[in-house]
This record gives structure tokens, sequence and C-alpha cells, in this order.
């Protein structure tokens, strides 16, 4: 037992310290590049912290085990709006944006919709794989819009911030950046296969499938760079990035990699992995981030909301592994 516990930890750190690698490589080149604020957040640092769940997506698949890989993005998605969200709220403050942030929310309940529907139907995988791409390029677009409009109102003084970054010098030459590009890619190929290996004999010795420990264990530990994230945003007074990078998390997380999943296995029935109590707990959640977002427009998340938060998680977490 305790040798598959250090080697998912072991997997693990590697897998987080080079999503950090790639994630600061990425901010910073995006911040050169002068992205707006919004896509820093919503789509490079959530697509970054989400390396993670696409590396275990993807190790997962390579030894068969789709029901983990499902299971993990699904599981994720509930840990990033519930426990993530909720740890950074009971000990810090995170501000709700009146502008840009209500509209995400409700992209975001949208998706989780769209998912759940797909994941309970019976429709041809080619349709569902064409209707999660069509979702990602769709929010994407919509993000690019808003953006837009930011810059030319709410997000004017953060852009002048990230044009003085990008006027800096790099403090390594280019060859500098491109190994720990390379290496941070292959540290997150490693991590990915010793957390699945991992994760697998666990389920053998615990007699859990891995689709329950990726609906919870691996949720966990692949949330963690989402939760980094956030302590650091927080820390810096940026709800911005906090709440951009969990709604950006998910968005992805029921988009991008289900359809990864559905295109590389032949047969795959999200309904054989995933049942209706998943759903409802990925439903529910969402709709009380959503609704929190709605009703405490322009507030800060106070410390009941954190509670009920965590709540949530903690019943669901009970509800999966005894149910």
């Amino acid at each position: 037992m305790m040798p598959v516990i250090f080697s998912f930890s072991a997997g693990l750190v590697v897998m987080l310290i080079s999503a950090k690698i790639f994630l600061d490589l990425i901010t910073e080149f995006s911040a050169k590049w002068r992205f707006s604020p919004l896509f820093i957040s919503l789509v490079i640092v959530a697509l970054g912290t989400n390396l993670p769940e696409l590396t275990v997506t993807i190790a997962a698949l390579g030894h068969g085990d789709p029901g983990l890989a499902m299971g993990n993005v699904v599981g994720s998605s509930i840990a990033n709006i519930t426990m993530v969200l909720g740890a950074i709220t009971l000990f810090g403050n995170v501000r709700i944006g009146t502008t840009k942030t209500p509209k995400n929310a409700f992209l975001l309940l949208l998706v989780t919709v769209l998912f759940s529907v797909l994941a309970l139907s019976s429709v041809a995988i080619i349709y569902k794989v064409i209707l999660l791409s069509a979702a990602v390029f769709v929010s994407m677009s919509y993000e690019y819009i808003l953006a837009l409009n930011g810059r030319l109102h709410e997000d004017r003084k953060l852009l002048k911030l990230i044009a003085k970054l990008s006027n800096k010098k790099r403090k390594f030459p280019k060859i500098v950046y491109i190994i720990l590009f390379l290496g941070s890619l292959t540290g997150l190929s490693i991590g990915g296969n010793i957390t699945v290996n991992s994760v697998t004999d666990l389920s053998h010795i615990l007699h859990l499938s891995t689709t329950v420990l990726g609906l919870t264990l691996t949720a966990i530990a692949t949330s963690l760079p989402e939760l980094l994230m956030s302590i650091i945003a927080s820390n810096k007074k940026d709800s911005k990035i906090v709440l951009g990078t969990l709604i950006g998390s998910n968005i992805f997380n029921l988009t991008l990699f289900p359809a990864i999943i559905l295109t590389s296995t032949v047969g795959f029935q999200i309904k054989k992995f995933i049942s209706i109590k998943e759903i409802f707990f990925l439903l529910l959640s969402t709709l009380v981030f959503y609704l929190i977002i709605k009703k405490r427009n322009g507030e800060t998340i106070s410390k009941d909301i954190s509670v009920l938060l965590i709540t949530i998680f903690a019943v669901y977490s009970v509800f999966i592994f005894y149910l």
C-alpha cells in the first residue's frame, strides 16, 4: 500500500512542478504578446492549470482506461467550483465582477447542461464530438469578443501592466526557454503515466473502480494547480484570475477533453462510466456556482458560502465512495 501511495505522490509532484513551469512560461509569453487579461485567465491560465487533467486523460487512454479519463474530468470540474473555490474564499477574499464574470458563469452553465445531456444520451459518438468541439469554438470566440470589449473599458488599467511587462528583456536566452518548455512537457508525460499506474494499483488494493478514484482522488489531485493559481491570484487581490481560471478550466474539462476521449476510444459511451448521480452533482454544483455569481454580483464571497461549497464536495465524495 505504502509504495503505491508514494508512487502516486511522486507522479503528482512531478506533474505539478512541470505544470507550474509550463504555466509560468505560457503566462510570460502571453503577457509579452499582449494577450488580453480575460484570455490570460480564462484561456491561457485555465488551459495551463488543466495540463494535469489533460495528462491523466491521455495517459489513461494510453492504458485503455477511458473510465478513469472521464471520471477525472467530471470529478475535477466538481472539485474546481466547490472544493477549490470554497477553500480560497474561506481563507481569502474573492470579489465577484459585475460585467464579464456573470456572463462567463452563465456560459459555463450552458456548457455543463450540454455535456450532461450528451453524457446521458445515446446520440452517435461522431455527433457528440462535433457538438463538443463546436462548444469549445463558440466559447472561445465569445470570450474573445468579451475581451475586445474589455480592452476599451474595464481592462484598460490591467492592459497597461501587461504592456509594461512586455517591454522587459528576457531573463534568459531563448535556448533556456526552449529547454524549460520541452522539459515541462516531458515531466507532465512522465508524471501522468506514474499517476495513472498508481491509481490502477490503488483500485485493485481498495477494490474500487478506477472511475470512482478518477471522480474523487485523482480529481482532487489534478485540481491542485487551479488551487495553487487561485491562491496566488487571491494574494495579489486579483479576483478576475481566480474566477476566470476556474470557469475556463471547467469549460475545457467539459468540452475539449471529452471530445478527445470520445475520438480516441472506439465505441465509448460516457453513460457506461458516468451515471445520473455524478451528472446530478455536476449540475448541482454548477447551478449553485452560477447563482452565487448572479446573486452576489459585485460583492465579496462570504464565509458561509465557502462552507456551503466545501460541504457540497464532501457530500459528493461520500456519496460516490459509498453509493
